[in-house]
């Protein structure tokens, strides 16, 4: 992640740099065609210059979102692969002789220990009259 976001800033200062650069907003280096002269600040100048930076903004923002949808789609694939892994092992765990004969003795010893008799004394049910 730190390696995407490097790049992206570089990459947008890098753009950033030579639109400042060519437009004749910095007059560092010469030889490019448009730095010889003195830059006239107006409203022209100023909607340049904030055109480059919104260029800038965009380049670094479509870097980071590249960057970003490579790292998901990593990701994704990973966890789809870690879930598979976590629900074989839960699957296995649950299907174990171990866990299966806990579950039979367990419902067992609930039936064993809730025994009911009532029904067999003689007052449980006054309509009974024995013939089944």
């Amino acid at each position: 992640m730190k390696a995407a976001t490097y790049i992206a800033v570089f990459m947008g200062g890098a753009i950033v740099c030579f639109l400042l650069i060519s437009l004749g907003m910095v007059d560092k280096v010469d030889g490019i065609p448009g730095t010889q002269e003195e830059p006239v600040i107006s409203l022209p100048t100023y909607l340049s210059f904030l055109s480059v930076m919104l260029t800038g903004i965009t380049v670094v923002l479509a870097a980071l979102a590249i960057g970003i949808g490579l790292i998901a789609a990593y990701t994704f694939r990973e966890l789809k692969e870690e879930a598979a892994k976590a629900a074989t092992k839960k699957l296995d765990e649950a299907l174990s002789e171990d866990a299966f004969n806990e579950r039979i003795n367990k419902l067992l010893i609930a039936r064993r220990a809730n025994p009911t008799v009532a029904e067999l004394e003689a007052g449980f049910d006054q309509e009974d009259d024995g013939n089944r």
